[in-house]
């Protein structure tokens, strides 16, 4: 799937106040919003309102790390309204020296298959347990996690049904086995550079609930990326929206500052070498020789900006306050990911989950100059300074100082340097590498004029043969062609990662289809799906759908068939496949065997499993019966056939089949379906107007 946006020219992000965020939740509420704890917990926990979420020593986030790391291995995707909460976590409390963790009570066996140990295979070596009063505590080396409100006899009856007295997960008084402190350095070091990211994430689990709203799913993974791109790097990923993403959970959310997690910084970077380098490396011919100011004038051309007096002045003040950031313990959020140009990147939503831009640390402190100094930097940049108002011109100039930041910020954390060819002809700047597991190439484009580019290439994918077999992760405008290089390298870490998530443009297909079970059932199938068409939103449509359709043939003649008229190869051909194409779910080819199956029928659920969509129970009812009618119908023979179906059923036995709940109003609903199809416009409305 091309996943092209409308190019505009680049445009600073509009940022909103710059204290609304920090102040607009309490400090205990902004810990119960990461956490799940109740408002007296976080309140009696909550010590510190500068980091509301302690980050502890190295041993206990190595530790932390590694069990996170092997609950991501073992939960993959999965529905939270199945588990409890994300990996089963109903709450935590994060303490400096430990980590409580309560989980649902069923989710007990699934966290023991997690972590116990088996040789060659996943788990947490080394791992011990020991029976508290408050619960069950494991320990490694220099790390306590305390599983609240597990009793030992329930702990030990777990344990026996998932046979773990053959994994190394033991109680607290057996040594060390022969092997487990070799198996233990290996993990450690696998998580070598990530484990800081996995265990502030860990802390900060509920933060994942939100983005559960729509697909209902959790889903994390780490995968290593090779090349000289990323250097071998271990990433943390978070798919649960359908689209992966590197970026940490409180960036990508725009969370206040007090939410970040602090960590070591080694070696703090140098924002005015980095913008000088930077430039010089990429656009040479723009890089300031011999004059004032030199790292300011390089950061004014990277963002895009006139090299003015009063523009460069303003750059030397964002280099020094980025300086302070970027050697700041409280914001080694930066260098995390791949950089602070992950939060410089443009979104059709603004961010990638559609909330405000995330302000770089250091924006209230760069934008705290005196008034008269931000109306001047303001008037700089507004086309009719005369007419516009003082306090438009105080926020004009904070703006364009937030605006300087994120590019030195973005800049100073570049995690790596990796070669780019230009083309003499333009200029136009390029980066490719093969992939790692499989056939085709990595892209990466960067023009003189700041758009940038990166694709898949050369996939050998059948269904991208409509389009150039190439999948375009992103297209954007930069400020800049250094810009548009740094936007590039960060976009390529998802680029890289992306193609299992991919639909093909014309029938949404997953271009890697999902592995799915011999006999899925409906309610596995929504259980699976990123999408599911509820019969509310079917009910939206069923009034237009008798205005527009004329007849159909049945599901056993074919859903789709060849389309002799145009240039698509096939067309849709039954009400099910209208429904699909107008509601953008994935349709099967017209020589697949779901193709002349109804959607009740396990051929079909396949289809649907294997692209991780789905119809829930009363959509499936009302469409299997529908194309179940042979031949050429009408629109109003097949909706009699769907009414006939939903009315003689039992709704409530039929509900049993979904697993997300549902309500009173949607039985109402579907029990409410008029028979006369000129009613369903008028239904479907009067129902909106009781909502």
């Amino acid at each position: 799937m091309i996943l092209t946006h409308t190019l505009t020219p680049y445009t600073p992000r509009q940022q909103q106040s710059l204290r609304t965020t920090e102040t607009a939740v309490s400090p205990v509420a902004l810990r119960q919003m990461a956490t799940g704890e109740s408002e007296e917990t976080a309140r009696a926990e909550l010590t510190d309102f500068e980091h509301l979420i302690s980050t502890p020593a190295p041993e206990q986030v190595r530790g932390e790390a590694r069990i996170f790391h092997a609950l991501i291995a073992a939960y993959g995707r999965h529905r939270t309204t199945l588990t409890g909460g994300p990996f089963g976590i109903r709450s935590l409390t994060p303490r400096l020296d430990e980590l409580v963790v309560r989980i649902a009570s069923a989710q007990l066996d699934r966290w023991i298959d997690a972590l116990a140990y088996r040789e060659g295979g996943t788990g947490v070596a080394g791992l011990r347990w020991a029976g508290r009063r408050d619960g069950i505590v494991l320990t490694l080396p220099g790390m306590v996690m305390v599983l609240a409100d597990i009793n030992e006899t329930d702990w030990r009856a777990a344990l026996g049904r998932r046979s773990a007295d053959q994994s190394s997960l033991m109680p607290y008084w057996i040594p060390q086995l022969l092997r487990e402190p070799e198996y233990a350095a290996t993990q450690n070091a696998e998580l070598e550079g990530i484990a800081d990211h996995l265990c502030a994430t860990l802390r900060r689990i509920r933060l994942l609930d939100a983005l559960t709203r729509i697909s209902g799913h959790v889903h994390l993974f780490t995968t290593r990326h090779h090349g000289n791109l990323h250097h071998g790097n271990l990433h943390l990923f978070e798919a649960c929206e359908a689209t992966p993403t590197v970026l940490p959970l409180w960036t990508s959310r725009s969370v206040p500052l007090a939410l970040w997690p602090t960590g070591p910084i080694p070696a703090p970077a140098d924002p005015r070498t980095a913008v000088l380098d930077l430039l010089t490396e990429i656009e040479p011919a723009r890089a300031p020789s011999g004059a004032e100011h030199p790292a300011a004038r390089a950061l004014c051309h990277i963002a895009g900006l006139n090299a003015d007096p009063v523009v460069v002045q303003a750059a030397e003040h964002v280099l020094d306050v980025a300086t302070r950031v970027l050697a700041d313990p409280a914001h080694a959020g930066v260098y995390a990911a791949g950089g602070w140009a992950g939060s410089c990147r443009t979104y059709p939503e603004g961010t990638v989950h559609g909330s405000d831009p995330c302000l770089p640390p250091g924006a209230e402190i760069v934008a705290d100059l005196p008034e008269e100094a931000l109306q001047r930097l303001g008037r700089h940049f507004c086309s009719r300074p005369s007419d516009t108002s003082r306090s438009d011109l105080i926020s004009a100039g904070q703006e364009e100082l937030v605006h300087l930041l994120d590019w030195a910020l973005a800049a100073a954390t570049r995690p790596a340097n990796p070669d780019w060819t230009r083309d003499s002809a333009d200029g136009t700047l390029q980066h490719t590498q093969p992939l790692p597991d499989r056939d085709g190439i990595l892209t990466l484009t960067a023009t003189t004029t700041g758009v940038y580019r990166v694709s898949l290439d050369a996939l050998g994918l059948s269904d991208l043969a409509d389009e150039d077999d190439t999948v375009e992760w992103e297209r954007e405008a930069a400020p800049s062609q250094a810009a548009a290089v740094l936007l590039a390298e960060h976009a390529a870490i998802e680029a890289a990662v992306c193609l299992p998530f991919q639909r093909e443009h014309r029938k949404q297909r997953l271009l890697l289809p999902a592995a799915v079970s011999a006999e899925p059932t409906i309610r596995s199938v929504i259980a699976g799906a990123d999408y599911v068409l509820g019969f509310f939103t079917l009910a939206s449509v069923l009034g237009r759908l008798h205005d527009r359709v004329g007849a159909t043939q049945g599901a056993a003649d074919g859903h789709w068939r060849g389309d002799t008229r145009s240039d698509r190869p096939d067309c849709p051909a039954t009400l099910t496949a209208l429904v699909s194409d107008w509601f953008a779910l994935p349709s099967p080819r017209h020589d697949e065997a779901a193709n002349t199956t109804s959607v009740d029928n396990p051929v079909y659920l396949r289809h649907l499993a294997a692209h991780r969509a789905a119809l829930d129970p009363f959509v499936t009812r009302y469409l299997a019966a529908a194309d179940s009618l042979p031949g050429e119908r009408t629109f109003e023979e097949r909706h009699l056939a769907g009414f006939a179906a939903l009315r003689t059923t039992d709704l409530s036995a039929l509900a049993v089949t979904e697993i997300r709940p549902v309500g009173e109003r949607l039985l109402r609903l579907v029990r409410s379906l008029p028979q006369d199809p000129t009613q369903l416009t008028a239904w479907y409305e009067h129902h909106l107007d009781q909502a």
